[in-house]
């Protein structure tokens, strides 16, 4: 389930956030600046990663929501210099998610939008939900070989399959405003849990534990992380009265998150 975690993760010595990074373009994105000027390009630490795999092991052989909770409180703090650097370094993550929210936002409100028009001409031509699934996430994500890229990717495909399988009659041309917020957290908590197991999913690799067990387990911290991304984008949802920037929105949503991960640490 989600992006293959069968590397090592990233080592110590290096940047948090790789110079690659910056080469990533977003499709159909204004040129926005995000706060990544602002931020010291600081150097992972040894063993960043230590005490998250270690709970992450005791969460895969327990099943206690405590460890995972501490984990990925210790993957931020630690691991990763902060969940202000987690938002920095998911910023491709959160100019996805904008597009994806720019994009049924313009489905429904925006007759002259051409995405919608190459849409419906693929709908009228008998094109099935995973045709039309991946025309939109060709349209909102980056299309490269990098992992970030291929995260988006991944995600983009699990939030829109996830929400027609929980909505078999919505209207990807009509959506409500509750329901684009709902699949933009969708996408966002996938793109979260798929940087875990980029990082650290390797624990989720070992044999001494049983198959349906691991499975169980990445599911349920799936679904953790997922309804923390949806409780954070609520709340600052509710605070928008007016036109924002909705790139530093989502990666505001992101930081939210792992700041509330980091209470347990």
């Amino acid at each position: 389930m989600g992006t293959s975690a069968s590397s090592k993760g990233p080592g110590f010595g290096v940047s948090f956030d790789p110079p690659w990074l910056q080469e990533i373009e977003v499709p159909n994105q204004n040129e926005s600046k995000t706060s990544n000027d602002e931020s010291p390009q600081w150097i992972a630490p040894k063993a960043r990663f230590g005490s998250s795999r270690r709970l992450l092991g005791d969460y895969l052989r327990t099943g206690n929501r405590d460890s995972v909770r501490r984990s990925l409180g210790h993957y931020s703090k630690t691991g990763m210099g902060g969940s202000r650097n987690v938002g920095q370094r998911m910023r491709t993550s959160a100019k996805a998610a904008s597009g994806l929210y720019n994009t049924f936002s313009a489905l429904r409100d925006d007759n002259s939008f051409s995405f919608g028009r190459e849409l419906l001409s693929l709908k009228e031509q008998g094109a099935n939900a995973d045709q039309i699934i991946d025309a939109i996430v060709k349209h909102v994500c980056p299309d490269g070989g990098s992992i970030d890229e291929i995260s988006c990717r991944d995600s983009g495909t699990a939030a829109l399959s996830e929400f027609m399988d929980h909505n078999p009659e919505a209207d990807f041309f009509n959506l409500s405003d509750d329901q684009i917020w709902t699949l933009t957290a969708l996408f966002l908590g996938n793109e979260i849990f798929n940087r875990i197991q980029i990082d650290i999913g390797q624990v989720f690799e070992k044999t001494s534990v049983p198959y349906v067990d691991r499975v169980t387990r990445l599911n349920d911290m799936r679904d953790y992380i997922c309804s923390e991304v949806t409780s954070q984008l609520n709340q600052l949802r509710e605070s928008i009265y007016q036109r924002v920037d909705m790139d530093k929105l989502f990666q505001k949503i992101i930081k939210n998150t792992f700041d509330v991960f980091e209470v347990e640490v």
